[in-house]
């Protein structure tokens, strides 16, 4: 593992050039451009409200909803996209990926590492707009970036294992757009733990707050939302906020990096199909 993040440090400029050339095809068509980095999750956001508020009247108490919902949206929306759009990202580029003499796993990385950028000037907004509304920044916010290396790497490697995966298992694809849907509301990026805690039982609520996206959406909104931790409940230690998605980032990168090293080198076999 040590290896690999060496061996992406030094090709970084082949990185940047892939994130470059990803970021140049997604928005030189649009007419508005990159413009759409800052729409998309803020009209994703304005149709939960509309849904969860205006229809379903979702109320909470740990924060006003709307940044509530923008704390989840905008995270989710950068891990979705990343997954989804390197899982396909190897036979995209087949070309690129049996001319061109680099690492594989750099592909998916650079999807990833794209996504990122788009992500930071929505949260960015976000963190502007927490700021004005709640009377500025928990102090927790000074590990915001920890935060979001941690989201990163566990985006990245489940990017790398999945888009290798899919090299081979071309059903993958389809499988994971409803896995993605499903965690999606799996995760309390609409309601609060209390209320699932009313509705579950104790053994299901167990097995639901053990997810570590229960986690990764609610140390967002710790470092974001000013008064956010000390509305939490005491069932929401800190082995549930950060030692779970830590540990299930380990084993990603673990899992990602052996199932690599052991496809490396049928990989363009598999791209010839």
């Amino acid at each position: 593992m040590i290896s690999v993040i060496k061996e992406i440090y030094s090709r970084r400029s082949l990185l940047a050039e892939l994130i470059i050339k990803d970021l140049k095809v997604r928005y030189s068509i649009p007419a508005l451009g990159f413009f759409w980095a800052f729409l998309s999750p803020f009209l994703m956001a304005g149709v939960f409200y509309i849904v969860f508020i205006q229809i379903l009247k979702v109320q909470i108490e740990e924060a006003p909803f709307f940044l509530y919902l923008m704390s989840a949206v905008f995270p989710w929306s950068f891990f979705q996209n990343s997954i989804m759009g390197s899982v396909t990202s190897l036979v995209d580029n087949r070309n690129i990926v049996r001319e061109a003499n680099f690492p594989h796993y750099l592909i998916p990385v650079s999807v990833v590492l794209a996504n990122a950028v788009i992500f930071l000037p929505s949260l960015l907004i976000l963190i502007i707009i927490s700021a004005c509304v709640l009377k500025g920044l928990p102090f927790i916010f000074l590990f915001f970036p920890l935060i979001f290396i941690l989201h990163l790497v566990i985006t990245a490697g489940l990017a790398v294992l999945f888009s290798v995966l899919y090299v081979r298992w071309r059903d993958l694809k389809y499988l994971l757009e409803v896995i993605l849907i499903l965690l999606l509301y799996l995760t309390p990026a609409f309601y609060s733990l209390s209320l699932i805690k009313a509705s579950f039982s104790p053994a299901l609520f167990n097995v639901y707050i053990y997810n570590p996206f229960v986690g990764i959406l609610n140390l967002y909104r710790i470092a974001l939302l000013k008064g956010f931790y000390a509305q939490l409940p005491d069932y929401a230690t800190s082995v549930v906020l950060l030692f779970q998605p830590l540990i299930f980032a380990v084993i990603i990168l673990i899992i990602s990096t052996v199932v690599y090293l052991r496809a490396k080198n049928k990989i363009n076999d598999y791209l010839a199909y």
